[in-house]
């Protein structure tokens, strides 16, 4: 008997979770972002601009769905980097933070949990009728932070911990959160400047730990700047859902029917993953390498010969993996990666 890990009866969509605009800190309208992405296969954007959560309804089509969005961001007052002699250790770019986008299970929910008039005047000035929030003064610190997770929650919205390496989070910053719906494991935008922005490592940690709801996702948190969306198209979540429908596409992000990608043509993609006699099965768009993580290191991989390439793998259902993910990786280095699954929800004894 099959066990689908990802649904075998639905469509596939391609979303880009994390996306500025003008109406923040992003240069090309919502409108022109929407063309953008529609011609690069896209069916889903979350225009999470900087702290102004806005209803884009009026973009819809029947092939293309705006997610009401939002990017909140806490940052230390006093950086605590490490202190060198000589160095200023004291500038914002020492100072780490905490970004987190909020994705609004009703389109039509503007209001915006854990921000106060303080938090606002960022973008005052332009939405100077549009605050509604609740007045909480948002600190950096686990408590507060959690207390922010918590009151999203509570008014309706999933919420993603953002590029953890560009916003210096350590262990400590990111361990003992609670109630994060996904961890973002490729923001595109900073891997471009940093080249250190591609972090599954820290989801496993955090699994590991304990978050085994813990979904992942990639993004591009484009700005394009000079309109040439050189920071777009790099970082994808593909959803699975029956209907380009935004209480569905919602369900389907709430169920973990999804899986992340990088490249920006031709992502590696999954045609189905289940389990049947206790092998883990996957189909899946010409790869290099496929990769099976559980409790542990990844010791588990198949490669294709050189020249060649793969569509099909399989691999033992074992117990001692606790639970896994599947990683596929194609001849440029791009990666695909579902979430983790837990190995007793799957074996058959």
């Amino acid at each position: 008997m099959k066990k689908y890990l990802l649904p075998n009866d639905v469509n596939w969509y391609r979303a880009n979770f994390h996306c500025h605009t003008n109406c923040s800190d992003g240069q090309p309208k919502p409108e022109e972002t929407k063309k953008a992405y529609k011609d690069h296969g896209y069916s889903i954007v979350a225009f999470s601009d900087h702290e102004i959560l806005l209803d884009h309804s009026d973009l819809n089509d029947e092939d293309f769905l705006a997610l009401t969005s939002c990017e909140y961001s806490v940052t230390e007052s006093k950086p605590s980097f490490p202190k060198i002699e000589g160095v200023d250790t004291g500038n914002w770019q020492r100072a780490k933070c905490v970004h987190l986008n909020i994705f609004s299970k009703d389109p039509h929910n503007t209001f915006q949990p854990a921000t106060s008039e303080e938090q606002f005047k960022y973008i005052k000035d332009r939405y100077a009728d549009a605050f509604k929030g609740d007045g909480y003064i948002r600190e950096y610190t686990t408590e507060s932070i959690n207390e922010i997770i918590k009151r999203c929650n509570d008014a309706g919205f999933l919420v993603q911990l953002n590029h953890p390496y560009w916003s210096l989070n350590e262990r400590e910053d990111y361990i003992n959160l609670k109630g994060l719906w996904s961890l973002e494991i490729l923001n595109y935008a900073t891997e471009l400047e940093t080249g250190s922005e591609y972090c599954p490592y820290i989801y496993d940690d955090m699994v590991r730990n304990g978050m085994r709801n813990l979904y992942c996702t990639m993004g591009d948190d484009n700005h394009n700047r000079g309109y040439n969306f050189r920071e777009s198209f790099g970082g994808s979540t593909f959803i699975g859902a029956k209907e380009l429908k935004y209480d569905q596409i919602i369900e389907a992000m709430e169920k973990g029917n999804i899986y992340c990608a990088s490249g920006r043509d031709n992502p590696p993609q999954f045609k189905a993953l289940y389990v049947e006699d206790n092998m883990i099965k996957i189909d899946c768009s010409p790869v290099v390498s496929i990769y099976i993580n559980g409790y542990g290191r990844a010791d588990r991989h198949i490669t294709a010969p050189d020249g060649e390439t793969l569509t099909h793998a399989e691999f033992p259902l074992r117990e001692e993996d606790v639970y896994f993910r599947v990683t596929l990786r194609d001849e440029y280095g791009n990666n695909a990666h579902t979430h983790n699954y837990t190995v007793a929800d799957y074996i058959e004894k």
